[in-house]
């Protein structure tokens, strides 16, 4: 049996502004990642990323400790400006790990957005619980990306 991760959150941004984030890889590179232990932010560097369904995307996060974690996939589905889905896997000494699936759901919501991040096919419980956190603080990121985005427009 697999195990699924769900997180919801409002976004005080419009669903548009809210993909947008997802559209170009240095703002990608904003708001990927979790923070160690300390709270300090990992830095993602985008490798390869083009929001195109069939397309490959990469990404390598630096811990503050200087350990690298690399994740790819392919863009599974995207439709602007409603929902993206992924493939996802760790890369571990050159070997992809299990891959599971990610979902993003762009939701009108009031004057913002009811974002819904699923994860989808872990291998167990213990595996899912394990990330939890990780996107918990990259959604926080993101949200705080989307207010510093909005703050440069006005």
């Amino acid at each position: 049996m697999t195990a699924d991760l769900r997180i919801e959150r409002h976004i005080d941004q419009t669903p548009e502004s809210c993909f947008d984030l997802w559209t170009h890889p240095d703002q990608v590179a904003q708001w990927w990642g979790p923070k160690d232990y300390a709270g300090q932010p990992f830095k993602a560097r985008v490798e390869a990323w083009s929001l195109t369904a069939g397309e490959a995307w990469a990404i390598s996060m630096t811990a503050p400790d200087g350990t690298v974690f690399s994740q790819s996939g392919t863009f599974l589905e995207v439709e602007r400006p409603r929902m993206i889905r992924l493939s996802f896997a760790w890369l571990e000494n050159g070997q992809r790990g299990p891959e599971t699936e990610i979902r993003v759901a762009f939701n009108p919501d009031g004057n913002g957005t009811r974002l819904v991040f699923e994860q989808l096919g872990f291998a167990d419980t213990a595996t899912r619980d394990v990330h939890i956190q990780g996107w918990q603080e990259c959604l926080d990121r993101f949200a705080r990306a989307g207010l510093d985005l909005m703050q440069v427009r006005q």
